[in-house]
């Protein structure tokens, strides 16, 4: 994970490494929904709906770096603040309304870590209230997704960030409805936990004997 105070360079590897905690990825498709047809077709990418979904599975401090490569290289994305406030809502979408059961709000922080880049980066402007709402789960297609592709084609680039994905840990002081910690599906009814530093898919069968499992933990521990 990031220390404090650290700074991240635009083509530079990052500090850490993946491991059972850490993921990284490139792009910043949260959702199945978000891919293109060919995209799917081609299997360009994972969504990172399924290294949240094993982060909250294992029940441990875990971030997911959206914007940085598979062999730690920094890339980051160019974002604006309608950028910011279109992932912020679809990450809310994804995890309070496509995963089963909805997952709570403290379970999840964003921040957006800014990049050094060669070049001068443009100012990072409020939010508009002039534009239509985001258009959320469409690939591709909101207004403020092609205002930054315009604006990445012009001399001044954007602001560049890596997005960082914070899933915290199960606490049962804000969770009455549960005696342990829930196991959750994804948008596509599938569920994953972490081993090393991949995502693995649980059966049924094996999700039944691991709850019993935390169950009986539990239970002695009470």
């Amino acid at each position: 994970m990031m220390t404090v105070g650290e700074v991240l360079v635009e083509d530079k590897v990052f500090s850490a490494e993946e491991t059972r905690q850490v993921e990284f990825k490139a792009h910043d498709r949260l959702s199945s929904t978000q891919l293109t047809a060919d995209e799917v077709d081609r299997k360009l990418f994972q969504p990172a709906s399924r290294t949240i979904c094993a982060f909250l599975n294992i029940n441990e401090e875990c971030s997911l770096y959206l914007g940085v490569r598979d062999d730690g290289v920094v890339k980051g994305h160019h974002m604006f603040a309608a950028q910011k406030e279109h992932f912020i809502k679809s990450l809310r979408l994804l995890l309070q309304k496509q995963f089963t059961p909805p997952v709570d709000e403290y379970r999840y922080t964003v921040n957006f870590v800014r990049v050094q880049t060669s070049y001068e980066t443009m100012k990072d402007y409020g939010v508009t209230v002039t534009k239509d709402h985001n258009l959320l789960s469409c690939p591709g297609n909101c207004w403020c997704e092609r205002d930054i592709r315009n604006a990445r084609r012009s001399a001044k680039k954007p602001p560049l960030f890596v997005i960082q994905v914070n899933v915290h840990k199960w606490d049962p002081t804000k969770d009455a409805a549960n005696v342990i910690w829930p196991y959750y599906t994804t948008e596509d009814g599938k569920c994953y936990k972490r081993h090393q530093a991949s995502n693995h898919e649980v059966m049924q069968s094996t999700l039944c004997e691991e709850t019993a499992i935390d169950v009986a933990r539990f239970c002695g521990r009470k």
